[in-house]
């Protein structure tokens, strides 16, 4: 069997970017090093087409992959909740291409200009549409959160909220932040809190999807051991004593 510590190398991974970035803002703001250049730019989590920017399309890249083998493995057992699945998995794969292509801030500059928004909660005004779209999957995927086993459920709400927290709210507060100034303290801080909290909430849903996989697909091994190692081999035949879990 082919094994790979992905899970650690993920965490090793987004650990050294966080930190990177976290010495980029110091360096530019202290001595003047501009963050948008060589280097440094390759760990800005709030810059375009870098390093840090495809690490954050990969992790959700992997959640695309992973939800669509769930998806998989209900319709071949004819689950009335495969096609939400599906829609599911469609979504985490549009957003692993809008993080990199960065489509939601087109919206930004139409929508602040049309509602005259200044600073303050909608100042990112593409939170506008993405609150009411984020309102609208909870009722439309409620119903896949609710069919899963209680310990990943549990663990996916949690990661789930954590990415939003980030992506979302703490967003929100960064409008008010950004009146300080795009290199000030305030908003520095919160851009970082930010970024982290989607960095590991995605980590979080990585970690649980496999779980799941493991949970609802045992003929192929998804390996999750305490040293972190992931594998993916042909399991044994199933037995009476290993069913497999199925999905309503």
């Amino acid at each position: 069997m082919l094994s790979f510590p992905l899970l650690r190398w993920l965490w090793t991974s987004a650990a050294v970017l966080v930190v990177g970035h976290v010495v980029t803002l110091v360096l530019d703001v202290q001595f003047g090093v501009r963050r948008d250049i060589s280097v440094p730019r390759q760990f800005d989590l709030n810059a375009e087409g870098n390093l840090a920017a495809w690490y954050v399309s990969f992790l959700l890249l992997c959640c695309a992959l992973m939800t669509l083998a769930v998806a998989a493995h209900a319709r071949e057992q004819g689950a009335p909740l495969a096609h939400r699945w599906v829609a599911l998995a469609g979504l985490i794969g549009v957003m692993a291409i809008d993080e990199t292509a960065q489509l939601h801030d087109m919206l930004t500059g139409p929508l602040r200009r049309g509602l005259e928004i200044d600073f303050g909660l909608f100042y990112f005004a593409w939170l506008l549409p993405a609150v009411a779209f984020l309102a609208f999957c909870a009722w439309y995927f409620a119903p896949v959160a609710l069919s899963l086993p209680a310990a990943v459920y549990r663990r996916l709400i949690a990661a789930v909220a954590v990415y939003f927290g980030g992506a979302i709210f703490v967003e929100m507060l960064s409008g008010y932040a950004v009146e300080s100034g795009r290199k000030s303290t305030p908003y520095l801080t919160v851009l970082t809190i930010e970024e982290t909290c989607e960095i590991v909430g995605l980590l979080l849903v990585v970690g649980a999807l496999f779980t799941l996989l493991r949970t609802v697909q045992p003929r192929t091994v998804v390996q999750l051991s305490g040293s972190g190692t992931v594998g993916l081999a042909p399991a044994p035949s199933l037995t009476p004593e290993q069913p497999a879990q199925q999905l309503p």
